[in-house]
């Protein structure tokens, strides 16, 4: 007999391809129902599941196959409405899961038929068993939302042990219980759980061969609905065929008359050409015996036409050139004195423009003095006022040192610092610039031809009065050979 039960805890898997996904209490899946919580994993698909009922010793007891849409949002589909809990009281027998055979329902075995098409029937090979899967499911949700069985209630008959002989010796009426009572009941007991077994898989045999029909007849459907739809594909295409031939013969059967009428018409040309021929010859025959006939009176006439055409084309040609010529002199008349009343009054303009350019040249250059007076007489009273408070100018020159510019001596230190620096070292400024390049670069200066010179290392110089020209600025080398030059050119 298919035993009632009473739920203890409510489960939900999800499937992804082959393998549960995603576990969760049905409470949880209430709340994403209801619109509170979605499931953003699942957005925009449709999902395989499971609701799954547990007893009280956490044993499966009861699974609904069934498959639910999800918005773009992850929430479900609104109108998703399968009762899972009174389908589950209502269920059928399915598989022994190890309490018994479980309530099952699938797209196979549903007492409520319109919900059908949203059920799924589950995988019955071993490798792959739906079943095998909700139980390692279970196992792990179990422990993963921390149930635990419950303790069995013992009650007062199942306490109290059965005696080998319970037989009152008050009433002989009562049938006594010998030892053989119990015995029959474990017998019967054991038949009952063995015709549970038996029933259990008669129940998942049906199970599978009902799962196998329902594939091999929606197999069957839609292998029927493709194999229609290439029928109709085909009767269409050979419908199309047939019209095209069908239109294809009238317009050859229309394209042979006309063939046939332009061959007529052809040959009535061609009888239209040889009269036409025939014509054009006799017609040549009359004008070549007129040519003959009439060729030295057109040639006399052509002559003389002709002399008179070059007669008043001469004529013509001299009328127009003198016409031409006077026209010709009488604007190039006009132009020319328009090109003279234009240049004298270019001429003016210019004039005009010349005078007011040096009258505007004048007044630039006075202002321009009266500016640089003015700004004279601004720097000569600054720096007068800068020397009034004691002030000098300070500068740094090689060779010099740090040198004080008097205000006085300000413009003639801004007009030339290296000659001021020279005169302050005593020495002419073309022998301090001399130094200076040798107290940048201590290097012989020789040349050497093509440019080029000695560059050799030399002691630098630090004092402009001590540098000499020509020796301070040549290595031992060419001192050397300087001096034999210059004892050469004196013993001469």
């Amino acid at each position: 007999m298919f035993d009632t039960y009473l739920a203890s805890s409510e489960l939900v898997f999800f499937w992804d391809g082959e393998s549960i996904d995603k576990s969760m209490m049905f409470s949880d899946f209430e709340a994403t129902l209801d619109g509170y919580v979605g499931l953003q994993a699942y957005a925009a698909e449709e999902k395989r599941a499971a609701y799954v009922q547990l007893d009280d010793q956490l044993q499966v007891r009861a699974v609904v196959l069934f498959s639910i849409a999800f918005d773009d949002a992850g929430f479900a589909d609104r109108s998703w409405n399968l009762p899972l809990r009174h389908m589950a009281e209502i269920a059928g027998r399915g598989p022994d899961l190890g309490a018994g055979p479980i309530h099952l329902v699938c797209r196979s075995q549903c007492s409520i038929s319109w919900h059908a098409p949203r059920l799924w029937d589950p995988e019955m090979r071993p490798e792959r068993s739906t079943f095998v899967q909700i139980q390692k499911e279970t196992e792990l949700a179990c422990a993963r939302f921390s149930l635990r069985p419950q303790r069995p209630v013992v009650t007062a008959s199942q306490a109290m042990p059965l005696s080998a002989s319970y037989a009152p010796a008050a009433d002989e009426d009562i049938p006594t219980l010998t030892d053989a009572a119990p015995m029959v009941q474990a017998a019967a007991a054991g038949w009952e759980l063995e015709r549970e077994k038996l029933l259990a898989r008669l129940g998942e045999q049906q199970l599978r061969i009902t799962t196998i029909e329902n594939d091999k007849n929606e197999t069957i459907a839609r292998l029927g609905f493709l194999h229609q739809q290439q029928v109709d594909i085909l009767e269409a295409q050979n419908g199309k065929l047939i019209g095209q031939f069908k239109a294809m013969k009238a317009q050859s059967d229309t394209q042979r008359d006309q063939i046939e009428t332009l061959r007529q018409q052809i040959g009535s040309v061609a009888r239209i050409e040889e009269g036409l021929a025939e014509e054009r010859r006799l017609h040549e025959e009359q004008l070549s015996a007129l040519m003959q006939t009439r060729v030295g009176e057109e040639t006399q006439k052509f002559r003389e036409l002709l002399a008179q055409k070059e007669h008043e084309f001469a004529m013509r040609e001299a009328r127009l050139h003198s016409e031409f010529q006077l026209s010709l002199e009488q604007r190039l008349g006009e132009e020319v004195s328009s090109h003279q009343l234009q240049l004298e009054s270019l001429r003016a303009e210019i004039s005009y423009r010349e005078e007011t350019l040096a009258t505007l040249g004048r007044e630039l250059a006075e202002i321009k003095a009266s500016v640089a007076q003015r700004e004279q007489m601004a720097a000569d009273e600054f720096l007068r006022h800068l020397e009034s408070l004691g002030m000098n100018f300070v500068a740094f020159h090689p060779g010099a040192g740090h040198l004080s510019v008097p205000v006085s001596e300000l413009a003639v230190y801004v007009e030339n610092p290296v000659g001021f620096a020279a005169a302050k070292c005593l020495v002419s400024e073309e022998q301090y610039r001399a130094w200076l390049a040798h107290y940048e670069s201590p290097r012989c200066t020789a040349p050497l031809g093509d440019s080029k010179c000695c560059d050799a290392r030399l002691i630098r110089t630090d004092s402009p009065t001590r540098f000499r020209p020509g020796q301070s600025d040549r290595c031992a080398r060419h001192q050397a050979a300087d001096s034999a030059i210059d004892n050469v050119l004196r013993f001469r």
